[in-house]
């Protein structure tokens, strides 16, 4: 039997992810150009995870690394890069 990578609850939760900031990035007139390319940085580099993932798997080779861990990270980083404001730094103490 084939060894899955990702449970389906996991899988469910990045296209949830993924899915939200597509929306964002197609839904504004003009979104925040530095925020969405940080997040499209953050995307790709997840996405290249899965990728090697697959490969890892196709050829039988262990996967020294947790890349669910990896990827679900990736695409936190990008989702809080478009989709929560930015908190101003505060003096108080």
């Amino acid at each position: 039997m084939e060894r899955m990578m990702f449970d389906l609850q996991t899988l469910k939760e990045i296209r949830k992810k993924a899915d939200e900031i597509s929306y964002y990035c197609m839904s504004r007139d003009q979104p925040d150009p530095h925020r969405v390319s940080m997040a499209l940085d953050q995307v790709c580099r997840a996405l290249a995870m899965f990728a090697e993932t697959e490969i890892h798997r196709m050829e039988n080779h262990h996967i020294p690394y947790d890349p669910e861990s990896y990827i679900k990270g990736r695409l936190g980083i990008a989702y809080r890069s478009v989709l929560q404001v930015p908190q101003e730094d505060s003096n108080t103490a």
